[in-house]
């Protein structure tokens, strides 16, 4: 039986970082045998730097393209064993440097990786017999840090492989808004005031006739969601919801609105999935990156931006005139990532 050690942010109660890890479970239920594999997730209590009882290393779904988790793959292929990345994403890329990947500049990551952590990365690329990324932002980024392309594949968010098990025939007038913290740890480093334009706009979303529902995907979100709800003061035209639920009761909960507008990542993937458009705060690159995979460019905006409100106005016009196409060229990615997804299962290679 191959032991396997699945790598994920997992165990802290983030919904998508959860959904991420489920899905690998499914598919590895799915393609092997009880007797073939057995996978441990890295769970609290876990010890995942510890990679000697394990043949196989798999970092999963997140944004974990980090030194830290790069080391423990490295260790594990110095001890012999197969190391994959399965749909791992990047994060952290600074707002300048993505404006000008985005320009198609040159960027550069000194701030973010030293020479060493290049190093790492090369190695760990060169030697992973199977490296998918989430999105063509994050193979820019490794290529500005000198990973040969060739060594990486943009195979998607693991979360595209969600399928929803009940999908809302009859839409309502609602929008779902997610919204939460993340420490002000974002793009224009004041949370606060994209907190007052996403108020602001549903104000004026709710002139136009919708109702609005706000939700969280992780506990920690609760107080900022509370507040967005006071702050918008309007209890007959908006409800918040407290509950945190798993992705299939999410899913066929959104299925009923017109459209989302979400802060946290994969939020994003919940809304889609259940076949719901949706404006993403661009918070952080990962965000951005995300949507460059899904060719939702512009269903994006930037919480730097000194016009955030009428970003996410102008953004849900755009949805509510082209929301056939939105969903079209969703299903298109998610048959197009999902082949390459399921990939390792389908060849053995877990």
């Amino acid at each position: 039986m191959k032991k396997v050690l699945y790598i994920g942010w997992i165990g802290f109660g983030n919904l998508g970082d959860e959904l991420l890890w489920h899905v690998f479970k499914e598919l590895s239920e799915q393609y092997y045998s009880e007797e073939e594999i057995k996978v441990t997730p890295s769970f609290p209590g876990v010890d995942f730097k510890n990679v000697e009882p394990y043949d196989t290393v798999v970092l999963g779904g997140g944004s974990l393209l980090l030194p830290g988790y790069l080391q423990v793959l490295q260790k594990a292929a110095d001890l012999g064993k197969d190391i994959l990345i399965w749909g791992s994403g990047m994060d952290w890329v600074e707002k300048e440097q993505l404006d000008k990947m985005l320009a198609g500049e040159q960027v550069s990551l000194r701030t973010l990786f030293t020479e060493k952590d290049g190093a790492l990365i090369k190695d760990v690329f060169n030697r992973a017999s199977f490296a998918g990324i989430r999105g063509p932002l994050a193979k820019k980024a490794l290529e500005a840090i000198g990973v040969d392309s060739e060594r990486i594949r943009i195979i998607g968010d693991p979360g595209l492989l969600l399928s929803a098990n009940s999908i809302g025939d009859k839409k309502e007038k609602i929008i779902g808004v997610n919204w939460g913290t993340t420490y002000n740890r974002l793009y224009g480093g004041n949370e606060l005031a994209v907190e007052d334009a996403l108020a602001s706009a549903c104000k004026k979303l709710i002139q136009q006739g919708f109702k609005i529902a706000i939700y969280l995907v992780w506990g920690s979100d609760k107080a900022s969601c509370q507040r967005l709800f006071d702050k918008i003061n309007n209890p007959e035209h908006v409800t918040f919801d407290e509950k945190l639920y798993k992705e299939q009761e999410l899913m066929a909960i959104l299925s009923r609105y017109t459209m989302t507008i979400n802060f946290k990542l994969h939020a994003n993937i919940l809304s889609l999935a259940a076949g719901v458009p949706c404006v993403a705060l661009g918070y952080r690159f990962k965000v951005f990156d995300l949507v460059s995979s899904l060719e939702l460019e512009k269903c994006v905006v930037s919480t730097d931006s000194n016009s955030l409100e009428q970003d996410i106005l102008e953004r849900i016009a755009y949805i509510e005139e082209n929301e056939s196409s939105i969903l079209e060229k969703y299903k298109n990615r998610e048959a197009l990532h999902g082949t390459m997804l399921t990939e390792p299962f389908i060849q053995k290679l877990i």
